[in-house]
């Protein structure tokens, strides 16, 4: 079959197995663990599961467990849904032969290739979509399970605040998922008659457009348009790293593979690694990367995590995987360093499998585990041959040293950049590396200008820790808000005391004024950019908002307003002043019109005459049969009143 591994159809297998009576009555089980959970000697394959940290604990749900009955051979065992949620308590050590597994019973159905996001303000897992092993469409609903901090918890279905947007949405299997913050995004995926009561295609299904987003403190649901992501904008059996690049945080999307809407087994093709794409979820702008260095062959349905560096790097490690290109499973560890995007070899001694999850564990963020998947032969699909290498299918990944262990410490040391990925930027590497486009250089070299390992700037190199990064980054911060508020008291400071000093060569006219001996120019150019008004009120101050000068046509008498009493009279031909708005008034700063109350509704403000005898009565209106002429310094009467936008003269 061409394009991506369909695990679903082994599972397929697996249940068919169960139903024909070919697998028999399980009698072998571990009582100290839970009757949902088999022993070790019987443990053969898990896949198609949740993983996801929750506080100290590490709950893994759904997908099917296959395991031995009797001393079956694994072709011959029993493959069954978990309808029981599986925990491990992460600040013990154990090994995968010692290790002691919960299990919580669960009320929703147990499904396979779930969406799954985790919220640790409230302690909580969030599963949605997945598909059924019999065939069956499942309810369309989002479960929460609510942690209780000893490994337990309880699941409860959430009811929906924003049904509109839920209720358009179908329930895919399969898609690229992450988070960031208190937001879950969910890229793609598949949908057919066992995920989708709405479907009623079988395999491959259809694949779905759009980037799903939930907001776990609002309850709102979006889904925001693809077209930008590859050539169709679906994804199918791909994974999603959140990365701390740019000023919203980034999503990067990884392996897969894509097809139109409107799948078929020949229409699917895999992602090709040499670009990565990526969204900025908040501004919605989608760019692409180009990458180097030891690139992945096509994968899909691998694990991926992503960790920090001391240095300002951030490392993303891939691990197994099905793959057109290899004809097979993956037992290969790949390491994706940003800002370089650069790939490195890791460690090629893991078992092959693919449809397993991985997460990071670890005080120091330092470990890597790998749970469950399962290793097709050959691409055929058949229902596993042989039983998983690793007990549990639990194994340890010291990500510094690319070293795989059976054994985890909560105590190990903090995570250090590998070293391949130290001597990489060492060399300075990272000033060769060609930006696809401004906007992605912008995006990652602003936010780490050069990373460098600690043997460059040190004697005795160490790991800087995280929390000292994050201290560093939050002690800058408040020392540039301190500076900012500083400048900004000085400057105002600065600005009251010129409003409250008098000219050093005051005049008894206030024509004489700087700003009123301004003259009205033609407004033959653009409006200016309004500036920023600062009013004074006693010991109180407060900075006003902009707001832009209004257009000359929209508002009566143009920039500059001209009292009634400055219009000519009979006896004389002087030529009227203009009624400057902008006459400075003692204890304030200069306002545009649009800020003086009456300015609107052509109403003069309360000033003194510019002429001698003239003095603006207050709410004395304009005059509304008056037009203006802007090039001419006198206001001239339209014999045109209903043309107000047409000038005449005389």
């Amino acid at each position: 079959m061409k394009g991506r591994c369909f695990p679903f159809v082994l599972l397929a297998v697996w249940g068919a197995l169960g139903r024909l009576g070919l697998a028999r009555e399980l009698t072998s089980r571990d009582g100290a663990n839970g009757s949902d959970i088999p022993s070790a000697q019987d443990f053969v394959r898990r896949g198609c599961h949740t993983v996801a940290v929750v506080g100290d604990y590490v709950y893994i749900d759904g997908g099917q467990v296959t395991e031995r009955v009797n001393g079956s051979e694994p072709a011959e065992s029993l493959a069954h849904d978990v309808n029981a949620t599986w925990s491990i308590d992460m600040t013990e050590k154990w090994t995968n032969e010692t290790v002691r597994i919960r299990s919580i019973p669960r009320a929703a159905p147990g499904l396979n290739e779930q969406i799954h996001w985790t919220d640790p303000s409230t302690n909580s897992l969030y599963t949605w979509g997945g598909f059924a092993s019999d065939g069956s469409p499942p309810p369309q609903a989002l479960w929460r399970l609510a942690a209780d901090g000893s490994g337990g918890g309880s699941w409860t279905q959430v009811r929906q605040r924003d049904f509109a947007g839920f209720s358009k949405l179908l329930s895919p299997f399969g898609a690229a998922f992450a988070q960031m913050e208190d937001v879950g995004y969910a890229l793609g995926g598949a949908v057919t008659q066992s995920s989708d009561g709405s479907v009623a295609k079988g395999m491959p299904g259809d694949a779905v457009p759009g980037l799903v987003s939930y907001n776990f403190e609002t309850g709102d649901w979006a889904n925001s348009t693809t077209t930008a992501y590859g050539g169709y904008g679906t994804s199918l059996g791909a994974r999603a790293e959140p990365v701390p690049f740019g000023p919203n945080g980034l999503l990067l999307f990884l392996g897969g593979a894509e097809t139109q809407v409107d799948a078929t087994n020949d229409s699917i093709s895999e992602v090709k690694w040499d670009r990565i794409t990526l969204v900025d979820p908040v501004t919605q702008m989608w760019h692409s990367q180009t990458t180097s260095g030891s690139r992945p062959p096509t994968i899909e349905a691998h694990c991926s995590v992503g960790v920090a560096g001391p240095n300002g790097t951030y490392e993303i490690f891939l691990y197994g995987g099905v793959s057109d290109q290899l004809r097979g499973t993956s037992s290969d560890v790949y390491v994706l360093s940003l800002p370089g995007f650069v790939f490195f070899e890791g460690p090629k001694d893991a078992p092959p499998r693919s449809d397993h999850q991985c997460v990071v564990v670890g005080k120091g963020r330092r470990q890597m585990l790998s749970m469950g998947g399962v290793d097709g032969e050959n691409r055929t699909f058949s229902a596993p041959t042989t039983a998983d290498p690793w007990t549990y299918g639990l194994g340890i990944l010291d990500m510094t040293e690319l070293r795989w262990a059976d054994a985890y410490d909560p105590d190990a040391p903090s995570y250090d950049s590998p070293s391949a990925v130290r001597q990489w930027y060492d060399a300075g590497n990272l000033a060769d590396v060609q930006w696809d486009s401004n906007e992605v250089a912008a995006l990652f070299m602003s936010s780490a200008t050069a990373p460098t390992s600690p043997s460059s700037n040190t004697a005795n190199p160490s790991p800087r820790p995280t929390g000292a990064i994050v201290g560093g980054a939050v002690g800058g911060a408040l020392g540039a808000a301190a500076v900012g508020m500083i400048s900004f008291l000085l400057t105002r400071r600065w600005r009251r005391r010129r409003a409250e000093t008098p000219d050093s060569n005051p005049s008894p006219n206030p024509s004489s004024n700087s700003r009123s001996k301004m003259t009205p120019t033609p407004m033959s150019g653009p409006t200016p950019l309004p500036r920023l008004i600062h009013r004074s009120h006693g010991a109180e101050d407060e900075v006003a908002e902009y707001r832009p000068e209004p257009c000359p046509k929209d508002v009566e008498g143009g920039r500059y307003v001209y009292s009634p009493d400055s219009l000519p009279g009979g006896s004389g031909t002087r030529s009227p002043r203009p009624y400057s708005p902008y006459a400075e008034i003692p204890g304030t700063y200069g306002t545009w019109p649009s800020e003086l109350p009456a300015y609107q509704d052509g109403i003069v403000a309360v000033r003194g005459g510019e002429l001698p005898g003239t003095e603006p009565q207050i709410g004395e209106l304009m005059d509304p049969n008056m037009q203006w002429a802007y090039e001419l310094p006198a206001p001239l009467e339209s014999r045109r009143a209903e043309l107000p936008d047409r000038k005449y003269s005389r």
